[in-house]
């Protein structure tokens, strides 16, 4: 067609302001018992409050004005995310060198959500355990073998909780899930670390486990051929990895550091298929990620990296 012969017929807009507040609180203390034991306890609080309004609108023709969408009525979200924890904290170090620290944090939070268009969103309240352990011994040279244990907490953003629909394309419309639940991942990691003459190495093997993980999900929206993709907490990830870190002092002024990272990652979602049933789908593969640095003090205070 020549240029002329094209005409716009209308365009949307969609416009969403979020505004993201955070408190936090928190105390420690801590107290030794006699020389080879030590007790840590302590609390916190954090206060999360996020608001986020959006509308749409509406133009005719390649040169009309934005007017309020009549169809799509504006919306926003008021999301207040409360956190309250508490840990406890035991180190024993006994005279063979062994050293074993076991703690454990109880974390209690509670979820309030409004919506202008449907009122209160009912998110139950959720409390969760993570513990920890780590032991590590002193062994001859210097060096120092560890091994631990501990679980991770990875709440959802603010993108992935949003319900605005945003259909800037319309084929393709996002909207996010208020109700998601945090991610979990249970961490193991086995390392050896020490210095031989003027190098420092530290190696580690470990195993990262997430069951819950929070995954996009892909579906048909109508018989248009439109896709939605909201998250759901159907993801599963699994990781194993090594690695290796060094840091080599060439003179008193002169250092050389880096480490390589080789991690094997298999993740598995669910989508729905062409024919509106739900699909497993899986991928894995290998990461490796590198770095190298230097540093050369000078006088005077500077330096140069």
């Amino acid at each position: 067609f020549a240029a002329d012969e094209i005409n716009l017929l209308s365009s949307t807009r969609n416009l969403n302001g979020n505004l993201n507040q955070e408190m936090t609180f928190q105390t420690d203390y801590q107290t030794p018992i006699g020389e080879r034991q030590l007790v840590e306890f302590g609390g916190k609080t954090i206060l999360r409050d996020v608001d986020s309004d959006y509308s749409y609108f509406l133009a005719q023709g390649s040169s009309g004005a934005y007017t309020i969408d009549p169809n799509r009525p504006a919306g926003a979200l008021d999301y207040q995310q409360n956190v309250g924890a508490g840990y406890l904290a035991y180190t024993l170090q006994t005279k063979n060198k062994y050293t074993f620290k076991l703690g454990g944090r109880y974390e209690y939070t509670d979820i309030n959500a409004q919506t202008v268009e449907n009122g209160n969103i009912d998110l139950p309240a959720y409390g969760n355990f993570v513990p920890s352990l780590n032991v590590s011994k002193n062994i001859k040279g210097g060096f120092i073998i560890k091994a631990g244990y501990n679980r991770r907490i990875q709440r959802p953003g603010l993108q992935q909780l949003n319900p605005n629909f945003n259909n800037a394309n319309p084929q393709n419309i996002s909207v996010g899930n208020p109700g998601l639940s945090p991610e979990l991942t249970d961490n193991f990691e086995v390392g050896v670390s020490g210095n031989i003459k003027k190098t420092y190495l530290n190696m580690s093997v470990f195993r990262r486990i997430t069951d819950n993980a929070i995954s996009q999900i892909r579906k048909p929206f109508d018989t248009s051929g439109a896709v939605i993709t909201t998250f759901e907490n159907v993801g599963v990830q699994r990781a194993w990895g090594t690695n290796l870190f060094g840091n080599f002092q060439i003179t008193p002024k002169w250092t050389i550091n880096g480490g390589i990272d080789i991690v094997y990652a298999f993740m598995e979602g669910r989508t729905t298929g062409l024919n509106g049933l739900s699909e497993i789908v899986t991928n894995e593969g290998v990461n490796i990620n590198g770095r190298l640095m230097t540093q050369v003090t000078l006088p005077k205070g500077w330096g140069i990296q």
